[in-house]
């Protein structure tokens, strides 16, 4: 149970990333507006750190799956990875934290001002 939350805890984080401008414009949940309001311009520093750890306990609790099992999941984490697009080297994609948004409501105000221009 442990491995599929580590692993869920990284997909999350991924996705977040992913969707980082689209979160700071809607005003939802992400990991990374949490991380910048909390430690500012280091958030990028700080939230790789706790990938890292995250990636340490994940191989460490891949390897003590069964064999087959592994196997099976990793096969599946590739696929996954290829449905989404990823054209990365590594099979398992790889981390991209997007530029940060340290001012959100001037953010979300410069894009409804260029907007209403159109």
């Amino acid at each position: 149970m442990e491995f599929l939350s580590i692993s869920e805890f990284l997909v999350e984080v991924a996705d977040d990333l992913f969707d980082y401008e689209e979160d700071v414009i809607e005003n939802n949940f992400n990991i990374l507006r949490m991380f910048v309001r909390t430690y500012g311009a280091c958030a990028p520093t700080v939230l790789a750190k706790y990938i890292a750890e995250a990636e340490e306990k994940y191989n460490n609790l891949l390897k003590m799956l069964d064999p087959q099992l592994s196997l099976n999941y990793q096969r599946r984490c590739v696929e996954a990875t290829k449905e989404g697009g990823n054209t990365s080297a590594h099979p398992l994609g790889t981390w991209s934290i997007p530029p940060l948004i340290l001012d959100e409501e001037f953010y979300r105000s410069s894009l409804l001002d260029s907007k209403t221009q159109l």
